[in-house]
């Protein structure tokens, strides 16, 4: 397996205009055998590396804008404790699935296409991936900010980046403990708090999202069957549960007064039932277990 960065720069007309772009910018190459999985496009190659070494520690799905391979990554956002960083991008970019199945990695291209290497080959790629990056950043002059949101976003992604590597480093070749869903506890929501539904997945107001791939992955994992239930339904209490980590997602549909469910153009169980076909429509299922 192969994973670099190739020509990397700063974007800028002149040096002065570079030393404030806080990412760095390239070709990335990622390679399994004689299968290139990457192309020539210059891609934000400091937003991959990161997203790289966070695969190292957990599984990820395609579904979200978070590619491992983004177009960009323009806007750093600090969290509360300054320790951490989401980064946020274009809607751009090239995605896998990275599975952990015991001491194998297994990568998924959007066409459901699957590699598998030894974890200890991956994870020695990834790490040689993001030193590439951090030497990169070294050999430049240091970064300048506009404004103190920039300062706080860059800060908090280097002291994850660092967070990151260093765990990485210090992993040996021992295999991960798989996730498991804990279902003490759930996160509970209404309707709605839907602001979306794709083939992905169902996008919440509360800034979550309900990855299909990911939730039929843990399913399978949890119970068995095809790969394609994604949680299960209660018509009963008119409720879905999606099976998410670290705890599953709940959404229930609350039935309104007796006149309201009268007259609305869809009654509460119309409502239900059409978030069934929906996800239906895209190719999963949920197990009926009223």
């Amino acid at each position: 397996m192969q994973l670099y960065a190739k020509d990397m720069f700063f974007l800028g007309d002149n040096e002065r205009e570079r030393e404030y772009d806080c990412c760095a910018h390239g070709k990335v190459v990622f390679k399994i055998g004689e299968t290139m999985l990457s192309d020539d496009t210059e891609w934000c190659v400091s937003a991959s590396a990161y997203r790289f070494l966070h695969t190292l520690f957990g599984n990820h799905f395609i579904g979200t804008e978070d590619f491992l391979i983004p177009c960009c990554g323009h806007t750093l956002i600090p969290s509360d404790d300054k320790k951490s960083v989401s980064i946020i991008g274009c809607g751009n970019g090239i995605d896998f699935d990275i599975i952990h199945e015991q001491e194998y990695v297994t990568v998924v291209t959007s066409e459901n296409t699957k590699y598998t290497v030894p974890f200890a080959e991956y994870k020695n790629a990834v790490i040689s991936f993001a030193k590439q990056v951090m030497d990169f950043y070294k050999s430049n002059p240091p970064r300048e900010f506009e404004e103190d949101f920039d300062r706080d976003g860059f800060r908090a992604f280097v002291t994850e980046w660092y967070s990151l590597y260093d765990k990485a480093v210090a992993l040996g070749n021992e295999v991960l403990a798989a996730n498991s869903i804990d279902f003490e506890d759930y996160d509970v929501c209404t309707e709605d708090e839907i602001i979306d539904i794709s083939k992905e997945g169902i996008l919440l107001r509360s800034f979550r999202f309900i990855n299909f791939r990911e939730c039929a992955y843990n399913f399978k994992q949890t119970c068995g069957g095809s790969g394609k239930c994604i949680g299960e339904r209660e018509i009963a209490d008119l409720s879905f549960t999606f099976y998410t980590l670290p705890k599953p997602i709940m959404i229930k549909f609350v039935e309104k007064s007796r006149l309201v469910e009268f007259v609305a153009k869809e009654n509460t169980i119309s409502r239900f039932h059409k978030l069934q076909k929906e996800i239906e429509q895209y190719g999963y299922s949920t197990r009926d277990i009223s």
